[in-house]
C-alpha cells in the first residue's frame, strides 16, 4: 500500500480504475477503514470509468496517529495534501459521516480544488443523540481502557434498523466477520472522538453551508440516527442548488451495506453535473 507524508502524519492511500478518468476522492468516516469502500462504492465507480481514490485517516492503521486531539480541519489539510502528493487538481470529493465534514469545510473553503461534492450521512444540524454518543466514545478513549472486542463490534451494530437487529442471522453474520477485531487504539481513537466531538459541539456548525457554491450531493438514510433525513433536509435547503437523495431503507452504514445503490446514485450526480458543466 503506498503512502504519502505531510507535515505531521503519514497517510496510506489506494488508487482504483482508470488513472485518466476523473478523480473520485472517497473520505472516511470515524474509526471507519478505507478498505471498506471497496465492499461496493469502489468497484462501481471504477466500471463507470473514474480514478478512485481512497486513503486512511489520520488515526486509522496503516496510516499513522499522530498525538491527540485531531481536527476535521487538521484532515482536510491531510485530504488536500493527499491530492497535492497525486497531482490531482480537481476532484470529486466523497465523505461519509466524519469524512463527510471533510468534504464539506473542503468545497466550502476550496471551492477551486472540488469539481462537485457529496456529503454521505453527515451533513445535518447535530442531534442530541449524536453529541451524547460522542461525548460518551471520547470519554472511553480518555480512560484508554482495554474494551473487549465484541464491544466494537456493538457499537457498529448500533446503526443497522431496528428490524435488522431482530434478525438472528444478519446479526450472527456480522459478528462472524466482525466480533473478534482488533481494539482500535490510541491515540488515532482519541485523536479522532475529539475532532468529532469538536465539530459536534460547535455553535458555529452548519455556518459555511450558505456558502459552498460547487455543485452538491446531500445523501441520506432513511434509518439513520446519526444523521436522520428530517435533519440533513434542513441542511440540504440552505445551500444553493444542492441535490438531496433519501435511499430507503438504509442506515448510517449504507455506503458499506448498500454500497452499490450509493455508488449508483453517486455515479448519476457526477454525470449530472459534468453534463451541466459543459458548453
Amino acid at each position: 500500500m503506498p503512502t504519502v507524508t505531510l507535515h505531521d502524519v503519514t497517510l496510506a492511500y489506494d488508487e482504483f480504475g482508470d488513472a485518466a478518468g476523473d478523480p473520485v476522492l472517497l473520505i472516511a468516516g470515524c474509526g471507519q477503514p478505507a478498505v471498506a469502500w471497496q465492499v461496493g462504492v469502489v468497484p462501481a465507480l471504477a466500471a463507470s470509468g473514474y480514478r478512485v481514490v481512497t486513503y486512511d485517516n489520520r488515526g486509522v492503521a496503516p496510516s499513522s496517529s499522530p498525538p491527540a486531539p485531531y481536527s476535521v480541519d487538521a484532515m482536510v489539510g491531510d485530504a488536500l495534501g493527499l491530492l497535492d502528493r497525486l497531482q490531482i487538481p480537481v476532484a470529486y470529493v466523497v465523505g461519509h459521516s466524519m469524512g463527510g465534514w471533510v468534504a464539506e469545510t473542503i468545497a466550502a473553503r476550496h471551492p477551486e480544488r472540488v469539481r462537485a461534492a457529496a456529503f454521505l450521512g453527515s451533513c445535518n444540524p447535530p442531534t442530541s443523540w449524536e453529541k451524547a454518543i460522542t461525548t460518551v466514545e471520547r470519554d472511553l478513549a480518555r480512560l484508554d481502557y482495554d474494551l473487549p472486542p465484541l464491544f466494537y463490534a456493538t457499537e457498529t451494530l448500533r446503526y443497522f434498523p431496528i428490524e435488522d437487529l431482530q434478525d438472528d442471522s444478519l446479526v450472527d453474520t456480522f459478528l462472524s466477520f466482525m466480533g473478534d477485531q482488533e481494539p482500535w487504539p490510541n491515540p488515532g481513537r482519541l485523536g479522532q472522538y475529539e475532532a468529532c466531538l469538536a465539530w459536534s459541539t460547535n455553535p458555529k456548525h452548519g455556518n459555511a453551508w450558505s456558502q459552498i457554491t460547487v455543485p452538491c450531493l446531500i445523501m441520506a438514510y432513511e434509518h439513520d440516527v446519526d444523521s436522520p433525513p428530517v435533519r440533513a433536509q434542513e441542511a440540504a435547503a440552505t445551500i444553493a442548488g444542492a441535490r438531496y437523495v433519501e435511499i430507503a431503507g438504509t442506515s448510517h452504514l449504507a455506503p458499506f451495506t448498500h454500497g452499490a445503490a450509493v455508488a449508483e446514485v453517486l455515479v448519476e450526480f457526477f454525470r449530472a453535473t459534468s453534463d451541466a458543466a459543459s458548453p
